[in-house]
């Protein structure tokens, strides 16, 4: 009988460790890399940043509950009933099942891995036209703070992440052929359940088709054969025709076409032109100066990757949601473009690529490595506070009016006016109760609604006869006009102020069935 013995320990892969990461301290290029990494993170967590997270966390555990996607309107009063379509109602879900199991820090972490994944993306796909780990690395920092308006806890998050992948998987058919591009057809089918802008994949997938198409026609150096170009473009129709998958069928199409051009008309910043003057736009204009400004420096930009960055910084101009758009089709010719203006000012000195190359891998100093270090990480660590604080219920109270929903929660029939970027946490925290005037679900409200709302909002001296034309029991408002409207007339009650700078008003009829704390609002 063979003797026992027990198993020797797996040393190997302990020790293997170590020796990593000495490697990737060897090197500073992948030092950089990595903290610029890290630091782009920053910009991809954000926790309230997205006005709608707390409606679609609400739509969402009623998806579950009633195992259903709805299509007429449920928040709302002012359009109860009228048509919705729940073109995020994947996301939705997987939302609400996030916050389930570990409420808003969870979800605003996971959500910003999935932003952070875009990213990585972009960079595989410079790295693929021959860009450096350097060039990489600024690519990703001003990436992130090009398109950190619109990513935090958001649907949208789904088709950008989808997006970059996706482009990186057809542009790696193109140069190298296999059958991994085959998976394209089953992710739009999943992309069309989460997120309307599997249109914009289907448009990039059949713009990269035909721009590569011509590039094959005109004989370009590089074009990849018709055999690929071929097989892209059948993928591609087969993800359009799986993506008719959905509670929508294939009326999803002309829902995400036309959706774009209604949503202008309404006074919502995200799908109003960027402001330049704004400094949340500033990446996006760097990112647009930089790249016209590399171009004129004597970088060359390929027929697919002209085509592609022009449609997105196009997009990009007419709404501030695609500014994300924009930085993942056009990040990665950027890099390619920065690499050759680094690389010819390089030879111009008499730097010849093999010494400047030898010159980068020589061992940093330990301090400059340690410093690049700490950057990077202080940057994740700080993201991980911020984030932990903003999900606290002393976070949320400082933006969202906490109080005033405790007061109005459990009052059956109330109808509440609020500004806009509150409305969809008032959703989250009265319905089914109370309705709302408007929420972030604007496409099935209406352009009259907005109207309204403009009416209200906007100090005209016909708030009051609109307020009351539409019913509204409660409204919450800070200081101005309407305030001292409100203040002024016998038919509305103030009841509390909140934390948040607004104020809380109701109908006489109301203000005994409202709950004010006692000490006030903390």
């Amino acid at each position: 009988m063979a003797a026992i013995t027990a198993p020797r320990p797996r040393t190997g892969h302990v020790a293997a460790a170590p020796r990593r990461v000495a490697r990737l301290l060897a090197e500073p290029r992948r030092v950089l890399l990595a903290a610029a990494a890290l630091a782009a993170l920053a910009a991809c967590v954000d926790v309230l940043g997205d006005p709608d997270l707390f409606w679609h966390l609400r739509l969402g555990r009623w998806i579950l509950d009633h195992g259903a996607v709805p299509h007429t309107e449920l928040f709302s009063f002012t359009a109860q009933g009228s048509p919705m379509t729940a073109h995020e109602w994947g996301s939705e879900a997987i939302f609400a099942l996030l916050f389930q199991a570990g409420g808003l820090l969870l979800l605003a972490v996971v959500m910003g891995l999935v932003a952070w994944s875009a990213l990585v993306a972009l960079g595989l796909r410079a790295r693929q036209r021959g860009a450096g780990l350097a060039a990489v690395a600024v690519a990703l920092l001003l990436g992130a703070r090009a398109a950190e308006p619109v990513l935090g806890t958001r649907p949208q998050v789904f088709t950008i992440a989808l997006l970059c992948w996706s482009l990186l998987i057809a542009e790696r058919h193109l140069v190298r052929g296999g059958r991994l591009v085959w998976v394209l057809a089953p992710l739009m089918l999943v992309w069309a359940n989460l997120h309307a802008g599997f249109v914009i994949g289907a448009g990039a997938l059949a713009l990269t088709v035909g721009l590569e198409g011509v590039r094959r026609w005109l004989g370009r150096t590089g074009a990849a054969p018709w055999r690929r170009i071929g097989g892209l473009a059948a993928v591609t129709a087969s993800g359009a025709a799986l993506a008719c998958l959905n509670p929508e069928g294939p009326g999803l199409f002309r829902y995400a076409l036309a959706t774009p051009m209604s949503e202008r008309t309404k006074p919502i910043v995200e799908w109003q032109p960027p402001n330049f003057a704004d400094a949340s736009n500033l990446g996006l204009l760097v990112l647009l100066v930089s790249f016209a400004l590399l171009v004129a420096l004597g970088g060359r930009l390929t027929l697919r990757d002209t085509g592609l960055a022009l449609l997105g910084f196009a997009a990009a101009l007419t709404a501030v949601r695609n500014t994300s758009l924009a930085v993942a089709l056009s990040l990665p010719a950027w890099t390619s473009l920065l690499q050759q203006v680094l690389t010819r000012v390089s030879a111009r000195r008499g730097v010849s690529g093999a010494s400047m190359g030898a010159a980068l891998r020589r061992r940093p100093s330990l301090a400059a490595l340690a410093l690049t270090v700490a950057v990077g990480g202080a940057a994740a660590g700080g993201v991980v506070a911020r984030a932990a604080h903003d999900a606290s219920p002393g976070g949320v109270a400082t933006i969202y009016p906490t109080c005033a929903a405790a007061a109005l929660r459990g009052v059956d029939g109330v109808r509440v006016v609020a500004p806009y970027f509150v409305s969809g946490y008032l959703v989250g925290q009265l319905w089914p109760q109370g309705q709302l005037f408007l929420y972030g679900e604007s496409a099935s409200l209406g352009t009259a609604v907005f109207a309204d709302y403009q009416r209200i909002y906007g100090g005209g001296g016909d708030a009051l006869g609109v307020l009351a034309a539409r019913g509204a029991s409660a409204v919450i408002t800070g200081p101005g006009a309407l305030y001292d409207r409100l203040s002024a007339s016998p038919q509305w009650v103030r009841m509390l102020d909140d934390r948040s700078g607004v104020s809380l008003y109701v109908a006489p009829a109301l203000a005994g069935r409202v709950a004010v704390p006692a000490q006030g609002c903390p």
